[in-house]
Formats: structure tokens, sequence, C-alpha cells
């Protein structure tokens, strides 16, 4: 959606389709003005009064019934928001929708860009499922009808690859740093959460050993709800976590920030991950760190896989449905709290990336010293 300019005389949008240049004017000054031509383009940009939306009102109305369902500031929204403006809404945003064939839809996935370079296939994938909604929503109000076939995923996209710390890589983020933020990446190794669930923490959801996860920071500084249904969850810490949390909270206390905010800014306020990625970027370059912050969600992952069992992980995590019997967050029974624990405590307790048998691990109690 294009918006106008004031030329000294008029407001005006000028705007080019099928090789002809339509333009919309108003000579009344101040808001009015701005207001009237808007006006114009919006009836001519989204068709005439026969009732048939093109794909980008279906879009806008999809993205609106997304915010009412989801929150105003969910990843979801920011996710939709994101793909239609960059990929649907240049492509066919003013065709009829009802016009679109599977063709059509196809030769949006196709053409489909990177700024940089090219997407992933999960990009295309969450593009494809997508314009699947999109077309669901516009069925559903009588605008199209479902396509005949399915849209594919073109060749050329690869699948990125996960990048984790190496041994070597772990015990150079251990080391003690001034960094603020670096107990919150050292917090992250031990327990795989999401960055932005870690920096949602507060005092008040540590719970003896195990600790409640109930919302998000975003990358816009917005609190949130979690990504899904399975990320609201209580996950086991021992003393490895529960080491870094302690020294964290008093380290605010000594810094006088007066803050229920775990790992908070500097300021004492909620932790902000612009501020994080910046710390990161640093630690980054001065200890030849591999990856992102959220690479230590995937070592984490990476290492328990051959020391816990599957679903132990995913309920850690929060990556899939489990059967909850007990409460909204009580994936882990009281028994698997404290073996998960320990279990976590003596992998990154001894030399990371060093094999143990079962019956080695349970006779070696050695915890390492938290940064």
């Amino acid at each position: 959606m294009k918006t106008p300019k004031w030329d000294g005389s008029r407001w005006r949008i000028r705007e080019m389709r099928e090789g002809k240049m339509y333009s919309f004017s108003s000579s009344v000054p101040g808001v009015k003005g701005r207001k009237e031509v808007i006006k114009k383009y919006e009836q001519w940009y989204y068709g005439d009064a026969s009732g048939e939306k093109t794909v980008a009102q279906v879009t806008k109305e999809y993205l609106a019934d997304v915010k009412a369902r989801c929150g105003e500031f969910s990843p979801a929204l920011e996710q939709y928001e994101c793909y239609s403006r960059l990929y649907i809404v240049p492509a066919c945003g003013q065709k009829k929708i009802c016009k679109m064939t599977l063709r059509d839809w196809q030769s949006v996935i196709n053409e489909a860009r990177g700024q940089r370079k090219p997407l992933s296939e999960k990009t295309i994938r969450n593009l494809r499922a997508l314009i699947m909604s999109i077309i669901k929503f516009g069925y559903e109000d009588y605008q199209c009808e479902m396509p005949r076939g399915e849209l594919y995923i073109p060749k050329g996209h690869s699948k990125k690859e996960k990048e984790i710390l190496q041994k070597d890589d772990i015990r150079r983020l251990l080391e003690p740093s001034k960094l603020f933020y670096h107990p919150l990446f050292t917090f992250l190794l031990v327990t795989g959460m999401r960055p932005s669930e870690a920096l949602g923490l507060k005092v008040s959801n540590l719970h003896g050993d195990t600790v409640s996860i109930e919302r998000g920071i975003n990358a816009r500084g917005h609190i949130t709800d979690l990504k899904n249904a399975n990320a609201k969850r209580v996950i086991p810490i021992g003393e490895l976590a529960a080491g870094i949390l302690r020294k964290t909270i008093q380290r605010n206390e000594d810094l006088n920030l007066h803050t229920d905010w775990i790992f908070c800014s500097p300021d004492g306020s909620q932790g902000k991950q612009n501020g994080m990625r910046k710390h990161w970027a640093k630690l980054k370059a001065e200890r030849d760190l591999p990856g992102t912050v959220y690479s230590l969600r995937h070592t984490f992952i990476s290492m328990m896989k051959n020391v816990m069992p599957e679903q132990m992980i995913k309920d850690i995590v929060g990556h899939s449905v489990s059967f909850d019997s007990f409460s909204t967050y009580g994936h882990i029974l009281d028994s698997e709290h404290i073996e998960a624990a320990q279990i976590i405590d003596l992998t990154f307790g001894q030399n990371p990336g060093q094999n143990k048998s079962t019956k080695n691990r349970q006779k070696d109690s050695s915890i390492a010293e938290c940064p």
C-alpha cells in the first residue's frame, strides 16, 4: 500500500498497473485531504463494489483475524505480516482472489526471493502454509474456491543446518566474562530454553528445583504469550542452572537494580533481545564461537539426545504435545524432574563432549563450577 505525498498544491498517489499509470489526488489541505485520497486509492486498489475481493484485501482481513485470535504481539502474526508484505502482496495483491488459479499461487512460491541469499526450505514451507491459510479464509467468506491440487516446494531451497557448539567452544563459553548477558548464555546452554523464554523469567518463576516458563519477550521488546501450547511448561533445574540463577539474582541485588526480572537489562528493566545479541556478537568475536544465541538451544538438544529419553527432552524444551494429567504445566513427573536435572548436571559437569557410560555417570558426582 502506498502513502500520499503533498506536492505543494494537492495530495497525490500514483501507481502503475499493467502498463498504465493511475493517479489519485485531493486538493484539500491537511489530514482531511490525505484521508480523502487514501479512500479513493483503496477503493481502486481493493476492487470495485461487486463483492469480489483482491488477494491483498483478503490477506489484510486474514491478518486481522490472526491478530484477534493470537494477540497483537504474537510471533505468528509478526511472521505472517512479514511474509505477506515481502512475497504475497507484491506478487498478486491486486488480483481478484476468485481469479487466482493453482498455477498463480505456485508462481508466488516459485518467485519468492531473499534479499541477500536464497530462501531456506523452511521459509518456503511456511510461505506455502500461509498461502493455504489465506485461501481457506477466503473460501470461508465465499470469495474463492479451494485449489484443485497441491502447492509444491521447488528445488534449490536448502535445509539450513543447525549450528551447535563443540566441546572446545563450550569450554570457552563457560569461562567467566564481564558481559552483562553472559550468565544468560550459560543458562541457555544448560537448559535448552528459547532466548525469549529466558528473558521472560522472573524470580517468582523459581519453585525449588523447577522453573515455570510463562511468558516471552520478543525482538520488539513486547511481553508475549509463548510460541505454542507446549512452550508453557515447567522444567527441572539442577545445581548448574540453579547456581547461575542464584549468582545472577545476587548480582542484580549488588547493583541495586531492584528488579524481579532475572536476566534483566543493565538498568534493571526487562531484558532486551537487541542487547543480548550485541553481547553475543562481542563474546563470539572474543572467543571464536560459532552460530547465534539460538545455537545454544540446539547444542543442549544435541548433547542430551544420547543421554536422555527423547520424550523427556521434548518436554523440557517444549517441542511436542505430552499427555497432561497433573496441571497446565505438568509434563514431567516429580521423579523425572530429579532424573532430568541429574542427567543435565552430569553431562555438562564433565568434559563437554566426553562420552561416559550410564554406570559411570551415576558414580560421577562432580559438578562444574558455574561462571
